[in-house]
C-alpha cells in the first residue's frame, strides 16, 4: 500500500507541477495589476479576440464632415482613425463650425476642435434638449437640432436653445463608411476589447476554457489536497 500511495505520489506530483507553476505565476501577475498596468494593456492575437467573440455587438454608423468621419462602433466614437470617447449611446450627426465640429449623441452633444480633440461636452443640465434625433444647419448657417418635442436653435456660446418651425435644413446624414476604413477601425476596436488582465484572471480561473475550464480547475484543487495528504502519508511512512 506504501509503495502504490508513492508511486502515485510521485506521477502525479509531476503532472500537478504544471498547473502549480501556472496558478502561482497567474497569481503574481494579478496580485500586481496595478503596478504592472495589466488593464490598460491589450491583447492583439487574432485566435484568442475570436475565441472571446470580440466583435461589434451593433451596426456601423459614419458621418462624413469636411472630409473626416466620425465613426460608432458600440459605444466607441472614432474620428478618422482616433478613438475620442467610449462611452456613448447613439450617435445622430455630426456638423462642421467655424473652429471644429459639433457631434450630436442621444442626451448630449460634443464640441470638438478640428483636429478631433474633446473641448466641451453639453447635455441636459446645459438645456441640451431632450431626445435628440438630428442635428443640422439652417440656410442662415445657424446650428438645428432635432429634439423629441421639436426643432430647436442652438447657440453654443450662450447655451440657449429655442424652439422653432418650418425651418429649412441640412440635416446630418449617415454615410457608407469605406471599406478600408471600416476594415482599419474594426482593428482598432478588436484591438482594445480584450484587456491582458482579464485573458490572465480566466487563466488563474480556468474561465479561459469555459465551463469545462472551470471544472478543470476545480478538479486539479482537489488534486492538490490528495497529494498533500499523499505526502504527508509518504513521509510518515518513511519516518
Amino acid at each position: 500500500m506504501w509503495k502504490i500511495i508513492h508511486n502515485w505520489h510521485r506521477k502525479v506530483g509531476i503532472t500537478a507541477a504544471i498547473f502549480v507553476i501556472l496558478l502561482v505565476v497567474s497569481g503574481l501577475l494579478l496580485n500586481h495589476t496595478v503596478r504592472l498596468n495589466l488593464q490598460n494593456k491589450f491583447v492583439k492575437n487574432d485566435m484568442l479576440l475570436n475565441w472571446y467573440h470580440i466583435q461589434p455587438k451593433g451596426e456601423v454608423i459614419g458621418f462624413m464632415v469636411n472630409q473626416h468621419w466620425f465613426t460608432q462602433i458600440d459605444s466607441r466614437l472614432y474620428f478618422d482613425k482616433m478613438e475620442i470617447t467610449n462611452h456613448i449611446d447613439s450617435l445622430f450627426g455630426v456638423i462642421s463650425i467655424s473652429d471644429g465640429f459639433v457631434v450630436a449623441l442621444d442626451e448630449s452633444l460634443l464640441i470638438l476642435t478640428k483636429s478631433g480633440e474633446i473641448i466641451e461636452g453639453l447635455s441636459g443640465t446645459d438645456g441640451v434638449p431632450s431626445g435628440i434625433k438630428s442635428i443640422g444647419l439652417s440656410e442662415g448657417g445657424e446650428i438645428v437640432i432635432r429634439a423629441a418635442h421639436g426643432d430647436y436653435l442652438a447657440d453654443l456660446e450662450a447655451t440657449e436653445w429655442r424652439e422653432e418651425e418650418g425651418l429649412i435644413v441640412n440635416w446630418s446624414v449617415p454615410k457608407e463608411i469605406p471599406e478600408d476604413l471600416n476594415d482599419q477601425l474594426l482593428t482598432l476596436y478588436r484591438g482594445t476589447g480584450l484587456p491582458l488582465e482579464r485573458i490572465i484572471l480566466d487563466i488563474h480561473s480556468g474561465r479561459i476554457l469555459g465551463n469545462a475550464g472551470v471544472l478543470l480547475v476545480d478538479f486539479m484543487a482537489i488534486l492538490f489536497l490528495l497529494l498533500a495528504m499523499s505526502g504527508v502519508w509518504v513521509w510518515y511512512k518513511k519516518r
